[in-house]
C-alpha cells in the first residue's frame, strides 16, 4: 500500500521537478484535477483498446466499451483544448512541429512491426491514414494549427459544432489524416481553450465542488453506465460502437448501424437524422466529461504524478496490446470462467489497469523519453537577440 502523505509529497515533488524542466513559473503549479482526470481517462483508453476486439462477445463487453467510448476522447481533447493557446509564437510553434515529429516517429515504429511480424510492406496509406492510435496525434496537430484562426471568430464555439455536424454528411471526409475524427472533436478542443481562456471552471463551485455537485456527477455516471449494461440485446439493436468512431458518414452509419428499425434511406432524413444522433452523442459526451471532471480527486497523489505521463502510457500501450491481440492473448483471457461465469473482461480490466501503472512508472519516462518527448531544437532557428 502506498502512504498517501507519501504519495502525495512524492506528487508535489515530481510536479517541481517539470516546472523547472519546462522552465514554468513558480506562481503557475500544476493543478492536480487536471493530471487526475488525465489518469482516469487514459486508464479508460487502455482498457476500451484491451476490450475492442471482443467486445461483441457479450452484452456486458459491448456496453463497456460503448459507455467508454461515449466520453473518454472527446473528455481527452477537452483538456488538451485547455492548454493550448492562440499566440502563434516561438513556443507554441515548437510544440506542433515536436507532434509531426512525434507522428512521423511512431509511423515509423507501427511500419516496422507490421512489417516484422506480418512481412506487410508499406501501403498507399501510408501515413495518410494514421496507424491506429496516431489518429490522436494527427488531430493535435490540426486543431492547434486551427485554434488561432477559429478564435478570431465571434462564435468559434458554435461555429465548430456546426462544422462538427456538418462532416457526416460528407463520405468524402473519412480516417485520411484523421480528418472526421478532428472535426467531429473540435468543438471539445475550442470548449476546452474558452473554458481556461475565461475562467469558466476557476471557481470554487468547481475547484472544491459540493457534495451535492460530486453526487449529480457520480449520479449522471452511474445511472448511463447502468443503462448501458441493462438494455436488453444493445449490440443486436444499434451498432453504437460504429457510430463512436467518429469517422464514417451518415449514410454508411444508417445502412451499417441502423437504430433498430430506423434506417432513413432519402438524403434528407438521412442528413436530418444523422445530426440528430451526432448532436446527441456530443452532448451526451460534453454531459460525462463534466460529471468526470466534478469527480475527480482535487487532492495530489501519486495518480496525479502518473497523469503528467499521459502521453508515454497512450503511444506504448499501443504495441502491448497489439502483441496481445497478435499471439491470441486477447482471445484466451476473454474466454475464462469460474464455473458458469464469465471473468474474461474483468480478468481485461484489471490488467489493462495494471498495464496503465506501470507505462506511467517513472523508469518508463527515462527509457522511452527519446520516441515520446524527441528533440526537435536541432531543427529550429535560434532565437535572435
Amino acid at each position: 500500500m502506498i502512504d498517501p502523505k507519501t504519495a502525495e509529497v512524492a506528487a508535489e515533488a515530481a510536479v517541481s521537478v517539470s516546472q523547472k524542466a519546462s522552465g514554468s513559473a513558480a506562481s503557475k503549479p500544476r493543478i492536480a484535477v487536471w493530471d487526475n482526470a488525465r489518469f482516469v481517462l487514459i486508464a479508460l483508453v487502455v482498457i476500451g483498446h484491451t476490450i475492442s476486439t471482443v467486445r461483441t462477445d457479450s452484452d456486458f463487453a459491448f456496453g463497456l466499451y460503448a459507455y467508454i467510448y461515449l466520453f473518454h476522447m472527446p473528455a481527452m481533447i477537452l483538456l488538451s483544448g485547455m492548454f493550448s493557446r492562440t499566440e502563434v509564437n516561438a513556443k507554441a510553434f515548437r510544440g506542433v512541429v515536436q507532434l509531426i515529429v512525434l507522428w512521423l516517429v511512431w509511423e515509423g515504429i507501427w511500419a516496422i512491426l507490421n512489417f516484422w511480424v506480418e512481412g506487410r510492406p508499406l501501403g498507399k496509406n501510408f501515413l495518410v491514414s494514421p496507424a491506429w492510435t496516431l489518429w490522436f496525434i494527427v488531430t493535435l496537430v490540426t486543431m492547434r494549427i486551427l485554434l488561432p484562426y477559429i478564435a478570431r471568430l465571434r462564435h468559434p464555439l458554435m461555429f465548430s459544432i456546426a462544422i462538427a455536424l456538418i462532416a457526416g454528411l460528407s463520405p468524402e471526409i473519412g480516417s485520411q489524416f484523421s480528418a472526421s475524427r478532428t472535426l467531429c472533436f473540435f468543438p471539445f478542443f475550442v470548449a476546452g481553450w474558452l473554458i481556461r481562456d475565461r475562467g469558466v471552471l476557476d471557481g470554487a463551485w468547481f475547484m472544491s465542488p459540493a457534495r451535492a455537485a460530486r453526487a449529480t456527477g457520480w449520479a449522471l455516471l452511474g445511472a448511463i453506465g447502468i443503462a448501458f449494461l441493462l438494455v436488453p440485446q444493445l449490440r443486436s439493436e444499434w451498432r453504437i460502437d460504429k457510430w463512436l468512431t467518429w469517422r464514417d458518414s451518415y449514410g454508411w452509419l444508417f445502412a451499417n448501424a441502423p437504430l433498430g428499425d430506423w434506417k432513413p434511406s432519402e438524403w434528407f432524413a438521412i442528413s436530418g437524422g444523422g445530426i440528430v444522433v451526432a448532436a446527441s452523442l456530443l452532448l451526451l459526451a460534453g454531459a460525462m466529461t463534466l460529471a468526470l471532471l466534478l469527480v475527480v480527486p482535487r487532492r495530489a497523489s501519486v495518480i496525479t504524478v502518473w497523469g503528467s505521463r499521459t502521453l508515454f502510457v497512450y503511444l506504448l500501450h499501443g504495441p502491448v496490446v497489439w502483441v496481445l491481440r497478435e499471439t491470441g492473448s486477447i482471445a484466451a483471457i476473454n474466454s475464462l470462467t469460474i464455473g458458469p461465469i464469465s471473468v474474461g473482461v474483468p480478468v481485461m480490466i484489471l490488467g489493462a489497469v495494471v498495464l496503465t501503472m506501470l507505462l506511467s512508472m517513472t523508469w518508463v519516462t527515462r527509457a522511452f523519453k527519446p520516441i515520446i518527448e524527441p528533440s526537435v531544437d536541432w531543427m529550429l532557428q535560434r532565437p535572435s537577440h
